[in-house]
């Protein structure tokens, strides 16, 4: 895996040490505290990357809520022909311009980059000894715990918060259960692989859990609130 995700660990690798030379260059921070800033400002331009194809994300998700009442129909009314059941929910999507894999494609790219910065940290062996608050070593794992635990908190929260509010806005579709039990089998999984991984790794992961968050309160909430008081309005006028 480390020869395939070769190109990306470099580049992130140039990344990251360009942005840790401006921020020494500051002569601000202490050695841990300028390597957290680091990590910081590397999440959030991966995010902001990223962003374009998170709020796509969003809006598929969304449109995927709207129309689970109707597979639903579709599902009850063809129980027993699955093959044209599947026909005609895809039917379904191409009508409301709907791609039910879109929403997995942030997470399929955040893996890749994941990894990669896996091999990144790794490979900063000058940072072998280096604390910063509880953690005596930012290139060891935590084992206070305190890291995984946040990672999988984190992880949990992050997508409770876009799962809320994109069923809410479809009127609490069916699928909930479905969605709340893969939010945390996800947050474990991430919670687990924290405990062996660098806890700059998992710094990186957590923060960026943390950036989702506030995109999540300004792409989806924001607009959810504001959609709930126009019905408001509306239903008064009527």
């Amino acid at each position: 895996m480390q020869s395939i995700l070769k190109p990306i660990t470099n580049l992130f690798t140039m990344i990251f040490q360009a942005i840790h030379g401006f921020v020494a260059s500051l002569d601000i921070f202490g050695v841990g505290a300028g390597y957290v800033i680091t990590i910081f400002l590397l999440t959030l331009l991966v995010r902001l990357i990223l962003l374009p194809l998170n709020i796509k994300q969003t809006r598929s998700q969304q449109k995927m809520q709207e129309i689970q009442p109707e597979i639903a129909k579709l599902q009850k009314k063809y129980k027993n022909n699955p093959e044209k059941a599947q026909q005609e929910m895809m039917k379904l999507y191409k009508e409301n311009n709907v791609n039910p894999m879109s929403g997995c494609l942030p997470l399929l790219i955040q893996m890749p980059i994941l990894f990669a910065l896996y091999y990144v940290f790794y490979g900063l062996t000058e940072l072998q000894g280096v604390s910063f608050l509880w953690l005596g070593d930012l290139w060891a794992p935590d084992r206070t715990f305190i890291l995984p635990i946040l990672s999988a908190a984190t992880t949990y929260l992050s997508s409770l918060l876009m799962t809320k509010f994109t069923q809410s806005q479809a009127g609490g579709a069916p699928g909930g259960m479905n969605m709340n039990t893969m939010n945390i089998v996800m947050a474990g999984m991430m919670g687990v692989m924290s405990i062996q991984f660098p806890s700059m790794l998992v710094l990186y992961w957590v923060i960026g859990n943390l950036i989702q968050m506030v995109q999540t309160y300004f792409i989806v909430v924001l607009p959810s609130r504001k959609r709930a008081k126009e019905k408001e309005q509306y239903k008064d006028i009527k």
